[in-house]
């Protein structure tokens, strides 16, 4: 019994020591803004700047309000500007209920409007976040004087990308993977092998301690996947969704001939037809190609989304046309 005791001990240490340094870094390193109640459950805002309209940021899938902090402090310096994380990313804790863009969109309304932030807003998404803005500008038209869509995801990638359809085994697979990961982060094996340590992206090594905070939390290993299996949703909904009209609408696209991107070379230029197809949304649209830059404009470029959201906020869109910045 003295040998099963000792070796649940042994087991079971890992996982404490985990726990306990998920407590004491979020102690020691809070998150900025604040959290208020959505659907029972706090979510995380963080607002900075004054002068309207507000700007809120909404990052793409896995990301949540620290990919902005290249953007937001100096946007901030000459009007408001929300970050935020969704349900079940960064510090906004997961909620029950479908993860589309339906929902996505009704609860950011709810979180801006319990915590006092009024319109008109300029939308500015990244991504599969496309999907959740022009949802939001279908059900809430009143509220967006603006949006800037930074190389967003589009329903019409589904059939044109191959790979890109909707695969129950696939889905499945990333279920089993996120399981692991779980397991991995509460048995506490992730962080004795030094997984615990987050991925920033360049420039963001002064939110080093942030970001460890937010890391190697199991709860937080599956939470983002109810959005994940919502996108091929998302996508048909955003698809149908009444936007844009004559909306003020700057489309900033990664660069299709940038060497370094991500993307395999034969997507590029499918990619950049959806992208300048979307200019189609809004007969007051201009696409913005920014040079040197992957998926992740903000990083690669942030003074392209700055400048993009100067213009979008004062509504000047510019000629209409696409053109490439430096």
């Amino acid at each position: 019994m003295t040998v099963v005791i000792a070796a649940v001990a042994i087991l079971a240490a890992p996982a404490l020591v985990n726990l306990v340094t998920n407590t004491v870094l979020q102690h020691r390193y809070p998150a900025p803004g604040s959290f208020y109640g959505v659907n029972g459950r706090p979510m995380h805002l963080y607002c900075t700047g004054h002068g309207g309209p507000t700007v809120i940021l909404d990052a793409g899938g896995g990301n949540d309000w620290l990919i902005w902090q290249k953007v937001q402090p100096e946007a901030a310096k000459t009007m408001r500007v929300c970050s935020y994380d969704r349900e079940g990313t960064g510090w906004s804790e997961p909620q029950s209920g479908v993860m589309d863009a339906k929902n996505i969109s009704q609860k950011l309304h709810l979180l801006l409007k319990i915590a006092g932030e009024k319109p008109p807003f300029v939308m500015v998404a990244a991504s599969v976040a496309g999907f959740y803005a022009r949802q939001y500008v279908d059900q809430y038209p009143a509220e967006v004087a603006g949006l800037v869509l930074v190389d967003s995801s589009t329903p019409e990638q589904i059939a044109e990308i191959p790979g890109s359809g909707y695969s129950p085994e696939l889905i499945r697979q990333k279920h089993r993977e996120v399981m692991f990961e779980s397991w991995k982060e509460a048995s506490g094996w992730a962080l004795l092998k030094g997984d615990c340590n987050p991925d920033l992206e360049p420039g963001l090594e002064s939110y080093g301690n942030l970001a460890r905070a937010e890391t190697c939390r199991p709860a937080y290993a599956m939470s983002w996947r109810g959005e994940a299996d919502q996108f091929w949703n998302s996508a048909g909904e955003a698809a149908h969704a009444h936007c844009c009209g004559n909306l003020p609408l700057l489309i900033i696209s990664q660069d299709p001939n940038n060497p370094q991107s991500g993307q395999p070379p034969p997507i590029r230029p499918i990619w950049n037809s959806l992208q300048e197809h979307l200019k189609t949304l809004s007969t007051r649209s201009r696409r913005v190609i920014a040079l040197s830059s992957g998926h992740a404009v903000m990083i690669d470029r942030p003074d392209v989304v700055i400048h993009g959201i100067d213009q979008i906020s004062a509504s000047d869109v510019g000629e209409v046309g696409t053109t490439s910045l430096q």
